[in-house]
């Protein structure tokens, strides 16, 4: 026996599959691949790739592989406040860092005081919270407070004396000021690219 057309079975099935169809199109997968040119999107991911890139080699020439990870946390700072003008995104690529490098001593300093899991649960936490509220009050956009409990999270397990605490709060300082110094690179080849994408945005 035929499902009825008014059948909500049937009627289900068949929406089912017009949106399979859809998924495997040509079309569908073209325009999803599409880059315009207001969308701007591959510039800030290349200049985050070269400034990782950069600290993960460095670290791994002068046999700091330990320390590479945290280096990079800090060139991850270039990731925020894209699309801003020049003047703008040095500050709020700055802020970034800053905030990076302070949550790398939070995590790393819990971890050297040798606090519990519970305990850090507990400050990570609270920590997370705040660094939302600071990137939102000061419009810092970005990958969000993520990055930050992130970094804060892995020092806490990294470190386990004041000299580890030091360690990764140095890279992670050295990583944010090679990603400020890359993310600020396009101010001297492009003044006035982010006012003309804004434009064409």
């Amino acid at each position: 026996m035929l499902a009825s057309t008014t059948d909500p079975t049937y009627s289900r099935l068949r929406h089912t599959g017009g949106a399979l169809a859809h998924s495997m199109s040509t079309g569908a997968w073209r325009r999803s691949l599409d880059m315009r040119g207001a969308d701007a999107v591959v510039a800030p991911a290349l200049r985050v790739g070269l400034a990782v890139l950069i600290v993960l080699i460095v670290g791994g020439l002068l046999d700091l592989t330990y320390l590479a990870g945290f280096a990079a946390l800090g060139a991850l700072s270039s990731a925020f406040g894209r699309y801003e003008p020049h003047r703008r995104l040095a500050g709020k690529t700055a802020f970034a860092g800053i905030g990076i490098i302070v949550y790398v001593a939070l995590g790393a300093t819990l971890g050297a005081i040798g606090s519990s899991m519970w305990m850090q649960t507990v400050v990570l936490s609270v920590a997370a919270g705040i660094a939302f509220w600071i990137l939102t009050a000061f419009r810092v956009f970005g990958p969000g407070p993520v990055i930050l409990i992130f970094a804060a999270a892995g020092a806490a397990g990294f470190a386990d004396t004041t000299a580890d605490v030091a360690a990764a709060v140095a890279a992670a300082a050295t990583g944010a000021a090679v990603g400020w110094i890359v993310g600020m690179i396009p101010a001297l080849c492009h003044p006035h690219g982010p006012a003309r994408l804004a434009v064409a945005r």
